[in-house]
């Protein structure tokens, strides 16, 4: 995935570490029980999907994201609803690694929550549409938010070759 990435891997990396973080900052702040937060990250943009109890919990969650080292943005589609059982997010999950055989860009991330599908990543206008009328073709789909940023072809190539000459001079180190 790092290759086809149009992330750094420091950005990788970074969007990895404010997943794990931010979670566990919710958690902290709501409790650790009684909620079913996700929380997705593409180049610090957040966004927190899943079921929460209370509309002050939903809120608390996205001022806890917001405050959060790293984090530029923040999409808060959680909802106010008894949280997902295990047998609701395993059917997400199954829908989720479906979407994701259909949409065959590394450049994005897929989540899927009550039969709704979240689509973010760096894309064009026609990567943006394709994925999207892919995602909401899928049995099953509810629903596609997208949270893309989209870019021109021109800088995306620019943002790979940029990557590219990174990579090649990070293995020329001794």
């Amino acid at each position: 995935t790092v290759i086809t990435d149009r992330r750094t891997t420091g950005s990788i990396v970074d969007d990895e570490v404010l997943e794990k973080r931010v979670r566990y900052e919710i958690g902290e702040v709501i409790g650790h029980e009684k909620h079913h937060v996700v929380v997705t990250s593409y180049e610090g943009k957040v966004l927190l999907t899943g079921e929460v109890l209370t509309a002050a919990d939903r809120q608390k969650a996205q001022d806890t994201a917001v405050k959060s080292v790293g984090v530029h943005s923040v999409i808060n589609e959680l909802a106010v609803m008894t949280p997902a059982t295990v047998g609701a997010v395993l059917s997400d999950s199954m829908l989720a690694t479906k979407v994701r055989k259909k949409i065959s860009l590394n450049q994005m991330k897929v989540d899927v929550q009550r039969g709704i599908v979240y689509l973010m990543g760096i894309v064009t206008i026609d990567e943006a549409r394709t994925a999207t009328k892919v995602a909401a073709g899928v049995s099953g789909v509810q629903q596609v938010v997208t949270c893309f940023t989209i870019e021109s072809e021109a800088a995306i190539k620019e943002r790979l070759k940029n990557l590219e000459s990174n990579n090649s001079s990070k293995s020329a180190e001794p």
